[in-house]
C-alpha cells in the first residue's frame, strides 16, 4: 500500500474510534469528506444540430456521468444542522467519427466546475435525515473540435503545414466559456457507520454564462444560444469523517 492509502486508512479508524468513545463528551457535530458521482442531464439538442450540420459526432441527449468530491462541516441549530460544504466535479465526453478512409472528424463536449453549498438538514433518526439548500459554483464549459486525415500525426507535415500558411484539411477548434451557477436541491443521508455517510441529492443546476472564446482566447460572435451549463442533476456521495448524533 502507499503512504496515501495507510493515511487514508488511518483517518477512517481514528475517526471511527472517536465518534465511538466521545459521543458522550462532544455535541451534535459533523465533519466529513469523500467522493461523488453522478449524472448531469445537460441538454445538447442545440449542440447537436451544429454538430451534425459539421458532419461531427453528436453528443448523448440523455446526460453524462459525473464524478468528484468534497467536504462538509455541520453546525448544530438547536435540533437541526447548518451545513456548510466545498465541491469539485464534472463529466467529459469523447467522440470519433471516421468519415472515409483520409478523414476522420471527433468532437470532445466537456465540463469542470467547482463551488461552496449551503443546505438546512433535518435529522429524522440517529441514521436518516433531509436536506435542502443550494450548491453555487463556477466552472468552464469546453466544446473541442477536430479534423484529421491520415498524416496528421507526422512531425514534418504539422510544421509543414504550419510554415505554408496555406489551407489544410486538418483542423483543430477548442472553444471555452466560463460559467456561474446555483443549484437548488434535496438531499437524503443515510449514517451507514459511526465513521460513514451515504448522501443522495437531486437538483436542477442554471445561471449566467461568459462569453465563449476559442483558441488564443479569441472572443467569438454569434456562438449558438443553448449550448449552456444547465440542467438537472442527480448525485450519489460516499463520505467519511466524525459524526456525533445526540
Amino acid at each position: 500500500m502507499s503512504r496515501k492509502s495507510h493515511f487514508l486508512a488511518a483517518m477512517v479508524v481514528f475517526f471511527g474510534i472517536l465518534g465511538t468513545t466521545n459521543s458522550q463528551l462532544l455535541p451534535s457535530f459533523a465533519f466529513a469528506g469523500g467522493v461523488t458521482a453522478g449524472w448531469h442531464f445537460n441538454p445538447t439538442k442545440d449542440l447537436n444540430l451544429q454538430l451534425k450540420e459539421a458532419g461531427f459526432p453528436e453528443m448523448s441527449e440523455n446526460g453524462f456521468f459525473t464524478f468528484g468530491g468534497g467536504g462538509f462541516i455541520d453546525l448544530p441549530n438547536k435540533s437541526n444542522f447548518i451545513r456548510i460544504g466545498g465541491f469539485g466535479n464534472g463529466f467529459s465526453s469523447k467522440l470519433t467519427n471516421k468519415v472515409n478512409d483520409t478523414l476522420t472528424k471527433a468532437s470532445n463536449y466537456s465540463l469542470g466546475q467547482g463551488g461552496v453549498s449551503l443546505e438546512y438538514v433535518i435529522p429524522i433518526s440517529k441514521i436518516f435525515d433531509i436536506s435542502f439548500g443550494s450548491q453555487f459554483s463556477t466552472g468552464t464549459l469546453s466544446l473541442e473540435l477536430y479534423q484529421y486525415g491520415t498524416g496528421s500525426g507526422n512531425y514534418g507535415t504539422i510544421f509543414g503545414e504550419l510554415q505554408s500558411n496555406g489551407t489544410s484539411a486538418n483542423l483543430s477548434r477548442v472553444f471555452k466559456s466560463r460559467f456561474y451557477t446555483v443549484q437548488p436541491q434535496l438531499g437524503i443521508g443515510i449514517l451507514l457507520r459511526k465513521f460513514m455517510y451515504l448522501k443522495i441529492d437531486c437538483g436542477y443546476q442554471l445561471g449566467a454564462q461568459s462569453t465563449w472564446r476559442v483558441d488564443n482566447n479569441t472572443e467569438v460572435t454569434g456562438f449558438p444560444k443553448g449550448i449552456e451549463a444547465k440542467g438537472l442533476v442527480v448525485n450519489v456521495g460516499l463520505n467519511f469523517g466524525l459524526f456525533i448524533r445526540e
